[in-house]
This record gives structure tokens, C-alpha cells and sequence, in this order.
């Protein structure tokens, strides 16, 4: 009772016309740097999220015809003499040894279809993303990119390989508009010194979100730095 009847009093004590605490303007001004930081990453993120849901799917017809490499092998030997259906079209393929197939076809979604004797029939759906011709590491294609790998099974039937790209299309697009989300969610705590670990958080995000693959993280990682050297600004820094 003694400590109520002590608050009271110090409550008719202050002036009528006392200002509630309110953050300096700049602190405002920082918050709003950051803040801007955080949202324009996580805007760049969702703007590529976006053009990722469409990105498979792209008419490619226009580009120029891409040289890949088809490798063809079972469990103990690469395989000579395969035939090779590309979009359920029989093609012509060079082949260079060590059962290398050399092949020209558009950017894009693609069937291939390998053929070879005593081994069962083995399909796979590939993406083939738009690329400078000839594109190489170590004196080979990239493996996914333009270079993808055939394990052949004995015997008959048909069996249908792993997609390279159906897992990615599926999964990246979704996740990088999910990460650009909580970064405006971010950005929004910051501007209004909410939390400094949900601000943290939202900028974190903002760099997984990708934004124009290199941009957009590289903003979220300076938004991260500012954060770090301003955290007092926040009004709950320490209590969430």
C-alpha cells in the first residue's frame, strides 16, 4: 500500500504539460535509412521471386541453339552407339568418346529420351537456362547446365530419371517471395523502432531473398551493418 501510495503521489507531481519521451529525430532519420535499405532489398527479392515463377517456362525459340554434353554410361562402362530422342525427336549427335554426346538445341524445357542397346530406355526432363555458348569449367560442361549425365540400367523397360530442374522450380520461387515478405515485415519494424532483433531478422531475410541475385543481398548485408552500429536507436532493444 505504502509503495501505490507513493506512485500516486509522484503521478500528480509531474506537469500537465510534460512530453512523452519521444525517439530524437536522428534516430528517425537512421531507422528510416535502414529501414529503406531492408525494403528496397526485400522489394528487389520479391521483384526476382516473381520472374523465377516464370522463368521455366519462357519462350526460348528466339535464342540462339546452345552446344551441351549428354553423358551416357552404366554402373561399369560408358556406352557408344545410343540414340538420342530430344523432344520426341530422333537427333544427330557427335559423339567425342568416353560416352560424350555432343548435342545443339535451344535454351529451355526439354524430354530427352536415351536409347541404347540391352539397357532399359531412360528419360529425363531437363532445364537448359539461357547461356553463352560453349560454357565450360575444367575443360567440361557445367553439370545441370549444359552437361547432364545418363545412368543406364540392363535389361527392358522404360525408367524415368530425376528432372534437374523440377525441384528448384518448384521450391526457390516460393521461398524467395516467403524471404522477401518477412523483410518488409523488417523493414517496417525498423522504421517504427520497434524491435532491433526483428528488425535483424527482417534484414537477414532481405539478403536470403536474393534480390537480383547479387544486389539485393549485398544492400541487406549493409542494412544488417547499420543495424549492428545503431541498435541503441531502438526503444526495445534489449527486451525482444
Amino acid at each position: 500500500m505504502i509503495i501505490k501510495e507513493k506512485i500516486d503521489e509522484m503521478r500528480k507531481n509531474i506537469p500537465s504539460d510534460y512530453r512523452k519521451y519521444k525517439p530524437e529525430k536522428n534516430n528517425q532519420k537512421t531507422a528510416r535509412f535502414i529501414a529503406f535499405l531492408i525494403f528496397t532489398s526485400s522489394i528487389m527479392g520479391l521483384y526476382t521471386g516473381i520472374e523465377t515463377i516464370s522463368y521455366f517456362d519462357r519462350d526460348y525459340r528466339e535464342e540462339e541453339d546452345i552446344k551441351i554434353e549428354i553423358i551416357i554410361k552404366n554402373s561399369s562402362n560408358y556406352l557408344e552407339n545410343a540414340e538420342i530422342i530430344l523432344d520426341e525427336e530422333k537427333i544427330n549427335a557427335t559423339y567425342i568418346g568416353n560416352g560424350t554426346y555432343n548435342v545443339m538445341t535451344k535454351p529451355g524445357k526439354h524430354s530427352v529420351k536415351i536409347t541404347a542397346i540391352f539397357h532399359k530406355n531412360s528419360t529425363m526432363e531437363i532445364f537448359i537456362p539461357p547461356q553463352e555458348n560453349e560454357l565450360e569449367w575444367n575443360g567440361q560442361g557445367l553439370d545441370g547446365v549444359n552437361r547432364f549425365t545418363f545412368e543406364m540400367e540392363e535389361g527392358k523397360g522404360n525408367i524415368n530419371l530425376r528432372s534437374t530442374y523440377s525441384t528448384i522450380e518448384t521450391w526457390c520461387p516460393n521461398l524467395i517471395i516467403l524471404f522477401s515478405l518477412i523483410g518488409i515485415w523488417g523493414a517496417w519494424v525498423t522504421y517504427t523502432l520497434q524491435s532491433y532483433k526483428n528488425a535483424q531478422i527482417g534484414a537477414f531475410f532481405s539478403v536470403l531473398s536474393l534480390g537480383f541475385f547479387l544486389i539485393g543481398p549485398i544492400i541487406g548485408l549493409i542494412a544488417l551493418y547499420y543495424l549492428q552500429k545503431h541498435k541503441r536507436i531502438f526503444t526495445a532493444s534489449f527486451k525482444n
